[in-house]
């Protein structure tokens, strides 16, 4: 009997999926939240291991289902002023998914974060190559 096992398949960009995307020169592990394929954009949540008493945090251990799920190396804190709009091209798709009562609260913060947020604060820190471009406005000076 032959136990041939096929390779396994490249990880791919999808929702509740664990992506890294390049902040301040350095691989942050980020849930994908929402695709804007019109505009070839991500809308992520990004983790950090810095611990910030002060905001709102949803904590993933990562010796937990979630962080296991996650495939996390270490605790990870994902913060609303962590939210970014990227370029699809800019993330890179890892192993590892978002359980559904995660992703709920996820949701939640991020819903939260966008209406909150202002433009700048929701772009800032990310390498210039994945900025989102700037608004042009169709009309001119009002």
């Amino acid at each position: 009997m032959n136990r041939y096992t096929p390779p396994h398949a490249k990880p791919s960009l999808r929702e509740r999926g664990v992506v890294l995307v390049e902040i301040n020169g350095k691989p942050r592990p980020a849930i994908l939240v929402q695709f804007a394929l019109n505009e070839g954009r991500a809308t992520v949540l990004c983790g950090t291991g810095t611990r910030r008493t002060e905001l709102a945090v949803i904590e993933v251990p990562y010796q937990s289902a979630a962080g296991k799920a996650l495939r996390l190396e270490k605790d990870t804190y994902f913060y609303a002023d962590q939210v970014r709009s990227v370029r699809t091209s800019h993330l890179q798709a890892c192993e590892g998914h978002c359980s559904p009562s995660l992703f709920l609260q996820v949701r939640i913060l991020v819903d939260g974060a966008m209406s909150a947020l202002s433009h700048q604060q929701l772009t800032k820190d990310l390498a210039e190559g994945a900025a989102p471009d700037p608004i042009v406005s169709a009309g001119g000076p009002g």
